[in-house]
């Protein structure tokens, strides 16, 4: 594609430029894509929403209270993903909504939380918990470890929601119940048709499947084989080859606890 030639016209004075920018970000906020809806989050300030701590905007509407809240299980959450890698690399901006209209309106659709890279957060009303944070974060740390281009391309999605499902101790996922709802593991189907023929809205089959092959895999390589992925992958190393191409096979291996968490857990 060409672009538009502007030889021989004047710079824009400043004021210019800024009605340029306003216009731009005008158009993005009427449109109804998403992703033109959560370019909203360049400009927050612009959109009602209002930052509370550092790296965390909530919308206006939220009570003080509630704030308070969210910013001691976002300190939770961190922690828990922390306590999973190590320490924490990725340090993005969160955003949370306290109404679905915000939500929606920032970029948001049914989840309950969003992770655009290794840089932002979206959060809806029932996202707010303790185990959807977590999930989010883990997201962000996994593309922080490997970098974003390396992430999108390299790692499965079933890889990644099953490690944020695992890393989160989502209590909705456990061996007891997964293994309930796939028939001991014989109904539970293809990784490659999690979120396309089985459908994340799945729930056990889709993500539960997916954090059972993690939590497996995570069983037998422990932290030393995770990170040593983790660096193949930033290295532009063939993810397969590196999870390894061992068949499935149910079993109860759990590597992290479910129940007994900290409070605030679901």
């Amino acid at each position: 594609m060409s672009c538009p030639s502007f030889r021989g016209r004047p710079p824009l004075s400043y004021e210019g430029q800024m009605r340029r920018i306003f216009l731009l970000v005008f158009i993005i906020a009427l449109s109804g894509c998403s992703a033109l809806r959560s370019a909203k989050l360049f400009a927050p300030t612009w959109f009602g929403f209002v930052q509370i701590a550092d790296g965390v905007y909530v919308d206006d509407a939220m009570h003080a209270s509630q704030q308070e809240e969210l910013l001691k299980t976002i300190a939770v959450a961190k922690g828990r993903v922390s306590d999973f890698f190590g320490h924490l690399e990725g340090d993005p901006t969160i955003f949370a909504c306290s109404t679905e209209a915000c939500f929606a309106a920032s970029g948001g659709f049914t989840a309950k939380g969003t992770a655009y890279g290794s840089s932002r957060v979206l959060l809806s009303p029932r996202g707010l918990g303790l185990v959807t944070i977590s999930h989010e974060l883990t997201h962000v740390e996994l593309y922080s470890r490997v970098g974003d281009f390396r992430a999108w391309h390299a790692i499965p999605p079933w890889f990644d929601e099953g490690l944020a499902v695992l890393v989160s101790q989502d209590p909705d996922y456990t061996i007891d119940t997964w293994l309930r709802a796939t028939d001991n593991g014989r109904g539970a189907p293809a990784l490659k048709l999690l979120g396309n023929a089985v459908p994340w809205a799945e729930g056990q089959l889709s993500y539960g499947t997916a954090r059972h092959v993690v939590g497996e895999w995570y069983s037998r390589v422990g932290s030393e084989g995770f990170f040593r992925l983790l660096r193949g992958i930033k290295a532009g190393r063939d993810f397969d080859f590196l999870f390894g191409r061992t068949p499935f096979i149910p079993g109860l291996a759990d590597p992290l606890p479910h129940a007994g968490g900290p409070p605030g857990a679901s």
